[in-house]
């Protein structure tokens, strides 16, 4: 099979990663399928202009299974929707013999995502994996990026029209029944967007008035 290049990046094209990628496309909405794999071309770029090392295998999986726990699989679930896709994350990276030393770094990576000033003190998979979140969501990082980029990145992976409504809907959908794991984090903003109580400066407020990607 041809690897597949996007931006200059190789996605991963392993038994693993492809096992990954189609539980991942069952599982979840395309808009949320193609927003991880943008994320994982974005930490890669940033992994890259960094020169920081990481395994792309562990950051695929890691990118894939970022959000799974907002789904309807975990619709009676009262933790946090990030440990979820955490401990979901560590279940199939076991069932491939990955090292507990793997499977304890794409744990922290998921379940960290949503913590600011926490990441970027820790190794790479997790400080890339949440800058890719900021890039892919509010265009963080994107003036680090090389010209032409992020237009690679959109064809491979687009946004659908209504993408940042459509985002805090599905993020809110997989948390209105467990509104107490949202206590101090941005999901609870997510929830107060979601019942019509906007905080000022918010996440929500900050996505919406983002005019990443254009």
């Amino acid at each position: 099979m041809t690897t597949r290049y996007v931006a200059g990046i190789s996605i991963p094209d392993s038994a693993m990663a492809r096992a990954a990628a189609e539980l991942m496309r069952a599982t979840q909405s395309d808009l949320m399928f193609d927003a991880a794999r943008r994320t994982f071309v974005f930490a890669s770029l940033i992994g890259q202009g960094r020169e920081l090392g990481f395994e792309p295998d562990l950051l695929y999986v890691s990118a894939l299974f970022l959000r799974i726990g907002i789904t309807t699989l975990y619709r009676h679930s009262q933790q946090r929707f990030e440990v979820d896709s955490a401990n979901a994350a560590a279940q199939f990276l076991h069932g491939y013999g990955r090292s507990r030393d793997d499977i304890a770094q794409v744990w922290d990576a998921i379940a960290l995502h949503t913590t600011p000033g926490i990441p970027q003190h820790k190794p790479a998979l997790t400080a890339l994996l949440a800058a890719a979140v900021e890039t892919d969501l509010l265009g963080t990082h994107g003036p680090a990026l090389c010209p032409g980029v992020l237009a690679s990145v959109l064809s491979a992976f687009p946004r659908e029209p209504g993408f940042k409504i459509k985002f805090l809907h599905a993020l809110a959908e997989g948390q209105l029944h467990r509104r107490p794991s949202t206590v101090g984090t941005v999901n609870a903003d997510v929830l107060s967007f979601h019942d019509h109580r906007l905080l000022a400066g918010g996440f929500c407020e900050r996505l919406l008035a983002s005019t990443w990607p254009y």
